[in-house]
């Protein structure tokens, strides 16, 4: 009896390290003290010095989240590490997303469709006829 229960007190604490390891394992998040992170405008110089044309700097998992277009004018979305600037994560955007999503918005003369507006609200049937009563509490409304 002793043996079983030293063999799943040993199981339960695998089971515990391994849960208390996992999030530190994730590969795309940042882990940095605020103190050593560079500034925004070094994130600008090196995307600068990348060919990167910036659209959007925000934070996000601890790094430097970048979105914008690279030198050969493909979409980008990285991830940057804020104290080294290094690359941690890029996904690059399929060239054709936004030019299908364009082309769904355009009419076969290449001028955009106009978003059609929100049919207005039926106006309620007005007619001479007195409206049904109703009764609350036994009160008489008409």
């Amino acid at each position: 009896m002793k043996k079983s229960a030293r063999a799943l007190g040993t199981g339960l604490l695998a089971v515990a390290l391994v849960l208390a390891v996992a999030p530190a394992m994730a590969g795309d998040d940042c882990d940095v003290p605020i103190e050593r992170w560079q500034k925004r405008d070094a994130v600008r110089r090196m995307a600068d010095g990348n060919g990167w044309t910036l659209k959007r700097i925000k934070i996000d998992d601890g790094c430097y989240e970048v979105r914008g277009e690279d030198a050969q004018g493909r979409g980008f979305k990285a991830k940057l590490d804020p104290e080294t600037l290094e690359i941690v994560k890029i996904k690059y955007r399929r060239d054709d997303t936004r030019d299908r999503r364009r082309a769904r918005d355009r009419d076969d003369s290449g001028v955009r469709s106009p978003v059609p507006p929100a049919a207005p609200a039926a106006p309620a049937a007005a007619t001479n006829q007195p409206s049904a009563s109703i009764s609350v509490s036994g009160a008489q409304i008409e």
